[in-house]
Order: structure tokens, then sequence, then C-alpha cells
């Protein structure tokens, strides 16, 4: 089995969903907009100049970072189809991350929510989407060891 031929195909399929068409559809709507399309330019700019900077020393002034978040969300208030774009981003986010989600499980085996390093509150949620993820079929368990979860820390708050 040709592992890049597989990629191809997910990637392939992975175009066709809702998330990404809709994604699509909101950036071609921004482009379309000569005031969306000059602002969200701005934004982008900034962005990549973050993870430039992040590239190069591993972590992004925070000044930059709250910076970037407040041109966000005054172009989110200022421009419906940036905000738009976002919400979609939103979701594909959530897609990708599902789907990473999934690759993983399949290489290294299904965790049970009771392992993960996270509040009990968040538990059954976890092993919902752990459940979506196996379609219901039994799969390998996760071996976690107590040396994986060391150096682990959630917020205080959680």
């Amino acid at each position: 089995m040709n592992y890049i031929d597989k990629a191809r195909e997910l990637g392939a399929a992975l175009s066709q969903t809702p998330e990404v068409q809709e994604l699509k559809a909101a950036e071609a709507a921004i482009m379309a907009d000569p005031a969306s399309k000059e602002a969200f330019a701005q934004y982008q700019e900034k962005e990549r100049g973050i993870v430039t900077t992040q590239m190069i020393s591993k972590i992004a002034p925070e000044k930059d970072t709250i910076s970037l978040l407040d041109l966000k969300v005054r172009l989110m208030n200022r421009y419906p189809l940036i905000k738009a774009y976002f919400i979609q981003q939103q979701s594909y986010e959530k897609l990708m991350a599902m789907v990473n989600l999934t690759l993983t499980t399949a290489m290294h085996g299904m965790p049970s929510a009771n392992d993960l390093p996270i509040p009990e509150e968040f538990k059954g949620m976890a092993q919902q989407i752990l459940d979506k993820i196996s379609g219901g079929n039994v799969m390998e368990k996760m071996q976690i060891s107590p040396d994986m979860l060391k150096g682990i820390k959630l917020p205080p708050t959680l």
C-alpha cells in the first residue's frame, strides 16, 4: 500500500466536505469584495509575520499575538464576509482535528477517556468523540504509561 496515494485520496475526499467547500466559498466572497479583500490581506500579512517569528525564535511576542487577535475581532465586527470566513474556518479546523485524531488512533490505538489528562467534567464528551472515531468498531487500546503524562499540565481554571 502506498501511503502517499492514500494521503492524496484522503485529501481529495476532504476537499469535497461541506467544511472545505464552505471555507473556500467564504474566502472567494472576501476576494470578490475589495474592502474585505484589503482588510483580510492586512490580517494575513500580520499573521504571516507572527508565524515567521515563531519559526525563527519559537515564541512570538505576546503583544504581537494580542495585536493579531485584536485585529481579528475588529475585522469580524466590521466586515461580515470576514466574520463568515472565520466561522467557517472553525468548522474546518474541527474537521481536521477529528481527522488527525482518527489517524493517530488508527496508528497507536484508542485511548479511554479515563486515561486522558482532562478534567472529569470533560471525560464523557471525550469518550463520545473517541466512540465516534472508532465507528462502533473495537480498536486496539492505546497503552498510556504514567511517564507519558508527565509534564502535561492543564490550566487550573479547567
